[in-house]
């Protein structure tokens, strides 16, 4: 269980292609209805590199039923997905340019999947592109990865600091501390996945009382974490129930609001209750600047420098022919019938067609007109 809130910005639907990627590596997906594509030729040009139809086709198997279910009509997706595959291209080589390179280990990595026969057949058996572009693709994810890594690391503290403070308001006060917590959380969501009655609640807050007496007492807090928190992401880690927060609103509020008004050392002395059931919280430490020093926070700012290079490398293909390729490997494509009364005129980018135009805007979404 998490205790950060779950949150997604309005709008940000490239973020929610990017989220998906990690679903490469699950397998359970939906067959598309596909013909094989043999050849290297572009579906579309950026400067610097093409996305190959070979590409673009395992990208259209791997996601387009995810996109449908987060509520595309067939009229959009096509032209997400060739903005995804276009900017991973991008990504990599840019990355290439900088020095980053597949790691032995990663290689190595993707290697022993694909060298896996069962795994192999299922994708024979269900698909049509072809494996070499799929295990490429793979490679592509760790070099991606590992250029975001390489960039977090070299941003300067004074880059990452501006980052944090472009997302508050002008002359909004904002704390850069990393708090240090350790939590042991008594949910209130049964094993079953119902809630407990008040009942159940009264008797679980009477545990919960015993444990907090112990670990105020002294006990070692990690050792209680790993016996009694139902927050197995925190209770199984290697420092059992450690969580590092910042006060930044991505906290459900009681327990940052108790943080708050704690000594490093410290056990509260009372139980916190959340909508998640309660919590003993003891404050590790309070890191000065720690946001600035966050390996997630710093990955999040890499990932912002990415936001444009579709615009930025000005991303070129013709839509009709792109609509009579895409229609090849999937009869259903561009089946539904989309309003487009108020399609928006707020674009970056212009891209010349034999056909239509084609605009990409500010969140990387296309736009098509006349």
């Amino acid at each position: 269980m998490d205790i950060k809130n779950k949150k997604l910005k309005a709008g940000n639907e490239n973020g929610i292609i990017i989220a998906i990627l990690a679903i490469l590596l699950v397998l359970v997906l939906v067959i598309v209805g596909t013909v094989v594509v043999k050849d290297n030729a572009a579906v579309a040009k950026f400067d610097g590199g093409k996305v190959t139809k070979k590409e673009y086709q395992v990208y259209y198997e791997m996601f387009s039923s995810y996109l449908k279910s987060y509520g595309y009509d067939s009229n959009s997706i096509p032209e997400e997905i060739l903005l995804k595959a276009a900017q991973d291209k991008m990504i990599v080589t840019d990355a290439k340019k900088a020095g980053v390179k597949l790691s032995k280990e990663d290689k190595a990595e993707v290697d022993e999947i694909f060298n896996n026969k069962e795994y192999i057949t299922y994708f024979k058996d269900n698909y049509n592109f072809s494996i070499d572009t799929l295990k490429q693709i793979y490679y592509n994810d760790y070099i991606i990865q590992a250029y975001i890594e390489k960039l977090a690391a070299e941003t300067e503290d004074a880059k990452i600091e501006e980052y944090i403070k472009s997302q508050y308001a002008e002359g909004e006060t904002i704390d850069m501390n990393e708090y240090d917590t350790s939590h042991i959380l008594f949910s209130f969501t049964k094993d079953d996945g119902t809630t407990m009655t008040d009942e159940e609640k009264a008797n679980l807050k009477v545990t919960a009382e015993g444990v907090l007496a112990r670990a105020v007492a002294g006990e070692d807090f990690a050792t209680l974490a790993k016996e009694y928190s139902d927050d197995t992401g925190t209770a199984e880690s290697d420092n059992p129930g450690q969580y590092k927060m910042y006060m930044d609103g991505n906290t459900v509020q009681e327990y940052s609001d108790a943080v708050k008004n704690m000594k490093p050392g410290e056990v509260n002395a009372t139980l916190v209750q959340t909508a998640y059931g309660y919590h003993i919280i003891k404050l590790n430490a309070i890191n000065e600047n720690g946001r600035v020093k966050s390996e997630t926070v710093r990955e999040q700012y890499a990932n912002t420098l990415f936001d444009n290079i579709v615009q930025d490398k000005h991303l070129d293909y013709d839509l009709e022919k792109f609509k009579e390729y895409v229609k090849s490997i999937d009869a259903n494509a561009y089946s539904t019938t989309t309003d487009t009364t108020n399609t928006t005129n707020n674009t970056d980018t212009t891209n010349s067609t034999d056909g239509q135009v084609i605009t990409v805007d500010e969140n990387g979404n296309v736009v098509t007109g006349e």
